[in-house]
């Protein structure tokens, strides 16, 4: 009976070793995780830029030392993906804080994606923590405003709120017929604004000798990176 009882005894610290053991092991867990616009701050509101920087931080927690941490960004709408390797310089750091800067890859459209922090310590044990990273272009045409028709003798207006990363440095208003001919072209500089949110507001005056046909304005602005974005309005 004293035997089966030693055995009875043995079983339950056995299972409550287990239990321990199951429970020391799910203890990693990544918290904190921030990311968003990088390069001139410390982003927090999951927007990026393709070709430039992205903030990312995190807190890691747990028993044992970090042996993979890497970082993936995939696209929600098409096949674009990305991995970030950065486990030579966290392996074998416990409770480490990650403050890495991946750059998006210039040939990632702008969308929804989804980005996923990964951390895998020396047991095997993974945490994951990720969320939904919306790219836009380093320039961005906000609130589009536009007025009348595009006919000989007749004004448009347009306006709209530029917003970009960088500086903006200028803006070209061209009007264009169907296969993409310039018919007029109206210049504007912001070097002086030194600013990188410009409310545009301006009417154009359309020729008097346009002929008739189908036409369509493009604006394309630029920043004092010699980045440059264009957008087409259709009246």
């Amino acid at each position: 009976m004293k035997k089966l009882r030693l055995i009875y005894i043995a079983l339950i610290l056995l299972f409550l070793s287990c239990n321990q053991e199951d429970e020391q092991s799910s203890n990693l867990r990544i918290e904190d995780l921030k990311y968003g616009r990088g390069t001139t701050g410390h982003g927090d509101n999951q927007i990026g830029y393709a070709g430039v920087d992205l903030h990312l931080e995190a807190q890691v927690y747990g028993d044992d030392v970090a042996s993979e941490v890497y970082v993936t960004v995939e696209s929600l709408t098409d096949t674009s993906f990305i991995k970030f390797d950065y486990s030579r310089y966290y392996e074998g750091r416990r409770n480490t804080f990650i403050h890495e800067h991946p750059v998006i890859p210039t040939y990632f459209d702008t969308g929804a994606y989804h980005l996923e922090l990964t951390v895998i310590d020396k047991k095997g044990e993974k945490a994951v923590e990720g969320g939904e990273l919306i790219i836009v272009p380093v320039i961005q045409f906000l609130d589009v405003e536009l007025e009348g028709e595009i006919i000989a003798g007749e004004a448009i207006a347009i306006a709209f709120q530029l917003h970009g990363l960088n500086i903006l440095r200028d803006l070209n208003i061209v009007l264009v017929d169907s296969n993409d001919n310039e018919v007029l072209s109206n210049y504007y500089d912001f070097t002086t604004a030194n600013t990188n949110i410009i409310d545009f507001n301006d009417r154009i005056q359309i020729p008097t000798d346009l002929p008739a046909g189908d036409y369509f304005v493009k604006a394309i602005a630029t920043d004092a990176r010699s980045n440059s974005v264009t957008e087409n309005f259709n009246f």
